[in-house]
């Protein structure tokens, strides 16, 4: 099998490349360092395990590096600098049973489902500094127009057809490594990211990294065949994106069972996906309608550090109602978890306010 041969130029510490497409062979021409991606086609659909992939090839597989192509099962997926609790209704999330996922990387946060498809550059480098995007956007825009997508470059990360988003990507640099990872939205649900969204009423206050939200829309929608399904599609991507050949591998058991523990002591938990959250204020005012009709003044002022409650105000019709701040101290910030504190309380069996309108005060 003929490998695919990539170059790269290093420059000043900050990886750059200079491209040049020869249009009679259909090839790539790049000098200096050669290398040679080995593609990985991850059949597993659990972001988990996924993310925990990515993570064991980039730290511990350093003398290869990798094309990767991989899907998920519903999932709403973050980018490591991010506030999880500014970024999704923690109610609807938790109702929808979705799974949330925090990556290695910077960036805003995006939805996964089994019809859009992520691909991954591992290379090695020199230097720490990042990474030219444009090396690793633009094999895969030709790669897109090949196919008859009109697909070019917006911003510095994101692909486009016209003035909407096909594919976001992001980056992480370590010890000489290169992660660049990206989605194509092939014929996602793009309904079910918008009932997922923040859409809190109060004050959030922090330092974090904002998603930016974006007109989206689906490759398929722009394909000349429409019946294209999403597994010929990859494998037309990939045969565009490696002209020269493609030489894919498998995992070893050792490796599966050291990526299942990565994704299980890591990527599966709170602590990484909620609990790395900066941290962060919530402010709200609400009024709220007792059982027996009456309306009842709840001002709340949260801090929240690892995701947890550190210090709670609750002024009820003027006055602290020192009940509801012991309780809910030192609480996981989430929607189950507050409404089963605040069920307890003596001040909800006197109040009279449907739970779900009083855990709302919260969120």
């Amino acid at each position: 099998m003929i490998k695919l041969k990539w170059t790269i130029w290093l420059l000043s510490g900050k990886i750059k490349s200079y491209f040049s497409y020869d249009e009679e062979s259909g090839c790539w021409n790049l000098k200096d360092r050669r290398l040679s991606l080995k593609v990985f086609d991850s059949t597993n659909t659990d972001v988990y395990f996924n993310l925990a992939m990515e993570e064991y090839l980039f730290k511990n597989c350093v003398d290869t590096e990798y094309l990767l192509l991989w899907k998920n099962h519903n999932s709403i997926v973050l980018g490591k600098h991010q506030n999880i609790f500014e970024e999704i209704n923690l109610k609807a999330v938790e109702e929808s049973g979705i799974q949330v996922a925090r990556r290695n990387t910077g960036g805003g946060t995006v939805f996964h489902d089994e019809q859009n498809l992520n691909y991954s550059f591992i290379c090695n480098s020199e230097g720490d500094g990042f990474a030219d995007y444009e090396q690793f956007l633009i094999p895969v825009i030709k790669a897109l127009n090949e196919m008859g997508i009109p697909a070019v470059k917006r911003r510095t990360s994101d692909i486009a057809i016209g003035e909407q988003k096909i594919s976001g990507s992001a980056q992480t640099v370590k010890k000489g490594r290169v992660l660049h990872h990206g989605t194509l939205l092939y014929n996602s649900d793009l309904s079910l990211l918008k009932n997922l969204l923040k859409t809190t009423t109060g004050k959030i206050t922090s330092k974090s990294v904002k998603s930016v939200r974006s007109d989206v829309t689906n490759i398929k929608k722009h394909m000349t065949d429409q019946s294209m399904t999403m597994a010929a599609f990859k494998d037309t991507l990939l045969e565009k994106l490696l002209p020269d050949g493609i030489e894919k591998v498998r995992l070893t058991e050792e490796d599966i069972q050291s990526i299942q523990a990565l994704a299980d002591e890591k990527y599966s938990q709170w602590e990484w996906n909620y609990g790395q959250s900066p941290k962060f204020s919530f402010e709200k005012e609400s009024l709220v309608l007792s059982i027996n009709g009456i309306k009842m003044p709840i001002d709340v002022k949260l801090e929240i550090i690892k995701g947890k409650i550190a210090k709670a105000e609750a002024i009820v019709d003027g006055l602290a109602n020192a009940e509801l701040e012991e309780t809910l101290t030192g609480v996981r910030y989430g929607y189950r978890e507050i409404l089963h504190k605040l069920d307890e309380t003596q001040f909800n069996k006197t109040a009279q306010i449907k739970i779900d309108n009083l855990t709302n005060c919260f969120l």
